[in-house]
């Protein structure tokens, strides 16, 4: 693992964070039917969160001399129902969860190289911990709304 193959897999995070974005926001517009009105209120503000995180990783990107690159990943678009809104939106942050624990294993095989490559290693790495909290914390909400369903 080199500091420009790390670069890449951030790219491929910062592309699932533009789709979270989307997945948001469509929900917000599309919901529909009982509890309408929550659920596009939860995801508007979840949408906000995930344009932090598009920011935050874009920043991460620039500051390991690498470029942002804007792609969105793919995500269904056409759910409508309030419950299964929210079954989605916990997959999609459950595996991103996942994802970012992979991720932190990368940062920790290029701290592994020494110098300059452990400092940004590890910034990765600590930087990812606040990503995997946020994440957990929407998906262990998510369990919770859909239990009451």
């Amino acid at each position: 693992m080199n500091l420009s193959q790390l670069i890449s897999l951030l790219n491929e995070d910062l592309s699932r964070e533009y789709m979270h974005w989307h997945f948001y926001m469509n929900a917000a517009i599309r919901v529909q039917t009982l509890h309408r009105a929550e659920i596009q209120e939860l995801m508007l503000k979840e949408a906000a969160g995930e344009m932090k995180h598009i920011e935050e990783f874009g920043k991460l990107i620039v500051g390991l001399g690498g470029t942002p690159i804007v792609k969105v990943a793919s995500f269904e678009s056409n759910v409508t129902d309030p419950k299964r809104i929210l079954e989605e939106a916990l997959k999609i942050e459950e595996e991103v969860v996942a994802n970012y624990v992979q991720r932190m294993d990368d940062a920790e095989k290029l701290e592994s190289l020494g110098g300059a490559d452990k400092v940004h290693g590890r910034y990765v790495h600590i930087f990812l911990e606040d990503q995997i909290l946020d994440s957990r914390q929407a998906a262990d909400h998510y369990k919770e709304l859909i239990a009451g369903f």
